[in-house]
């Protein structure tokens, strides 16, 4: 079995597509705001897969199944797999949940901040839908 550790820790991020929309979440640090796809740290127990879709529950309040793995790419402590997902519950819209490690923080100091659905066109130029637009072949012109 796998054991991560601080310094080599997978992570497993989801892309949710619906009307021509990705579902992505903003993230604060200290130093810069954006937004990202769901996503976050592989735990001791679960597969990758099941890393993408607890983390799209855990910062979304959405179920999702994965369709397939689009890609991977390194990140500052491993690898980071990034799959295509689809809601189990397409009528059901997404809040603003929790990250689990940073429950000890006030609202103000949490890395998740928001949850919404933007337009592909509109994050075409973001590193990861930019690779999700290209591996589906989509037009986003």
């Amino acid at each position: 079995m796998y054991v991560a550790t601080n310094m080599n820790r997978p992570r497993a991020c989801a892309a949710i597509l619906k009307e021509g929309k990705v579902l992505m979440v903003r993230h604060k640090t200290p130093s810069s705001t954006y937004w990202t796809l769901p996503g976050g740290g592989w735990e001791e127990g679960e597969t990758i897969e099941q890393t993408a879709i607890r983390e799209v529950k855990e910062e979304t309040g959405l179920d999702a199944e994965v369709v397939q793995l689009l890609f991977e790419e390194d990140y500052e402590y491993g690898k980071c797999y990034c799959y295509l997902a689809k809601l189990i519950d397409e009528n059901i819209g997404p809040i603003l949940r929790y990250d689990p490690e940073e429950e000890k923080y006030s609202a103000l100091d949490k890395m998740l901040q928001s949850v919404a659905w933007h337009s592909l066109k509109e994050k075409k130029d973001d590193i990861q839908i930019s690779e999700v637009i290209s591996l589906l072949g989509l037009d986003c012109s």
